[in-house]
């Protein structure tokens, strides 16, 4: 394999006015794939210029090919820089960020790194991914890019810095120097932003960086969108330059070392299930599972359901999966008989892949026994997720969705072992808490490279 340098570099962001749009935590929000139908219209009703109104505007009846809500959102950015409501600066830099958060009642803190990257394809081993897309989803965020020329919201991404070569100047630079930007999000999430514009900063984090590989944490979508949109510009001129504006991508680095860098579980929401494999799902389920049945009046009950849960949580790294089916009194756990994968899979996947709780879930569960296609993993209409577990209890509960699988979150050394090993895991395996917000820093694509 060609050794292919990561390509890192400061640009010129594009950030909001505050005089002109007042409180910035009024307009800026999560990525537009934690984002439901409610929060939308929350975003929308909280402030005319929030960000919601560029990564997922809404759709209106009679839209057309040349008004819909891409070029709405396209709309929204022209005329937004025109006012100067989002003002691009001046001279480029790093955009160093750290948030505090709170988790299981404890406050911890993120740093990271906003600026941009050459887009490398997977095979290159430089830029790893570790988990299956949806093919609608990429579709829309090409249209999205199509239409506005712009990344509004970084690609989560991840390197391996234990000596802190490469956060270890950027901690001493900020040391005295007063944020940029500084706002505590509605959610009680405080953001600091400092603009880097010392190039020997810029070099010391390039140069550790150059030789590994960066990991995409979130954002699969939206990187592979870029490629894309790439290869689009391309075929268009005939020419491939590595220097072009559309060669790059705005990322948001992260160290994998980090204190507040936390995973939390994705469990799977199901609709649409065949009413005959919910009605046998126990006797299906024991051909692959130990299936403890937890059986009781109201399996919403508070101490069931924390039992339930306990079981799970101790179960980490061993097969077990909780389910909750629509009209049957009773919560299931599933332990995977031992070899069942090996013997299943053995021959087809991988080990890092196949030891994977989410991987036992696709192909058992929901393959298996509940009778999913691959058309039908495909779809997040059939498959939603969730990292709130009390959401996952309410939507079967409510008649949301007919079954949801409880699962432990996927630990990172296995995200790295994955990726590290050019394979990829399930849609959906991984859930970074908290995620980067989205209008913070954007980027204009035509925007000139800054040489380094």
């Amino acid at each position: 394999m060609d050794v292919v340098m990561a390509k890192i570099l400061p640009f010129k962001g594009i950030l909001y006015d505050e005089e002109k749009i007042g409180a910035l935590r009024d307009v800026v929000a999560p990525p537009y794939d934690v984002i439901s139908e409610h929060d939308r219209q929350v975003f929308f009703e909280r402030h005319p210029r929030n960000v919601v109104r560029l990564i997922l505007s809404k759709g209106e009846p009679g839209d057309t090919e040349q008004n819909n809500r891409y070029t709405r959102a396209a709309e929204c950015f022209r005329t937004w820089l025109e006012k100067r409501v989002l003002k691009q600066d001046l001279e480029p830099a790093l955009y160093l960020t750290e948030m505090d958060f709170s988790s299981d009642h404890e406050i911890r803190t993120r740093l990271g790194f906003i600026c941009l990257v050459r887009l490398e394809d997977f095979e290159k081993g430089k830029i790893l991914p570790h988990e299956k897309t949806f093919s609608a989803t990429k579709a829309d965020r090409l249209r999205l890019m199509e239409a506005c020329n712009a990344n509004f919201s970084p690609i989560f991404s991840l390197f391996s810095d234990p000596n802190q070569a490469v956060v270890g100047p950027l901690r001493l630079w900020m040391q005295g120097v007063a944020p940029d930007i500084d706002f505590e999000e509605h959610v009680g999430y405080r953001h600091r932003l400092w603009r880097v514009r010392d190039e020997t900063i810029w070099r010391s984090v390039a140069d550790n960086l150059a030789e590994q590989p960066l990991f995409i944490a979130d954002g699969h979508h939206r990187y592979e969108t870029a490629l894309n949109f790439r290869n689009q510009m391309v075929a268009k001129t005939g020419v491939f330059d590595p220097n072009a504006p559309y060669n790059f991508v705005m990322m948001y680095l992260n160290s994998m070392q980090d204190p507040g860098l936390l995973l939390r579980p994705v469990h799977r929401l199901l609709c649409r299930v065949d009413q005959t494999a919910m009605d046998a799902f126990v006797d299906r389920a024991k051909e692959c599972f130990d299936v403890e049945i937890m059986a009781a009046d109201s399996i919403y009950a508070g101490a069931v359901r924390a039992d339930f849960l306990a079981k799970i949580r101790n179960g980490a790294e061993q097969g077990i999966i909780g389910a909750v089916i629509r009209e049957h009194k009773a919560l299931y756990v599933l332990r995977v008989k031992k070899d069942v994968m090996d013997q299943g899979f053995g021959n087809t996947m991988p080990g890092p892949v196949r030891k994977l709780d989410v991987t036992i879930a696709t192909k058992l569960v929901l393959g298996n026994i509940l009778g999913f296609d691959e058309a039908a993993l495909d779809d997040e209409k059939r498959i939603m997720y969730t990292s709130r577990t009390p959401k996952a209890f309410q939507a079967v509960q409510t008649g949301g969705c007919d079954a949801a699988l409880i699962l432990n979150p996927t630990r990172l050394s296995h995200v790295e072992e994955v990726s590290r090993a050019g394979l990829i895991m399930p849609r959906k395996s991984t859930y970074f808490f908290p995620k980067v917000l989205s209008g913070l820093v954007m980027n204009k694509i035509g925007a000139e490279i800054q040489s380094m």
